[in-house]
């Protein structure tokens, strides 16, 4: 597996390089409803998750 910087994608919501997980996955999460692009776990965990569940309310 490449782990080419020119490859990574980068966090839609801070920047960062999307890191690669454990299986392989090198796309990271949907950023939907922040923004409409993918982001990196912490951000899923921090921001996403929690506006997610913020519109089931």
């Amino acid at each position: 597996m490449k782990e080419n910087n020119e490859e990574l994608l980068k966090c839609s919501i801070c920047g960062n390089r999307i890191e690669i997980n454990v299986f392989g996955w090198k796309y990271g999460n949907n950023a939907e409803p922040v923004n409409s692009g993918r982001c990196c776990d912490y951000c899923n965990y921090m921001y996403v998750i929690p506006a997610r569940l913020n519109l089931n309310k």
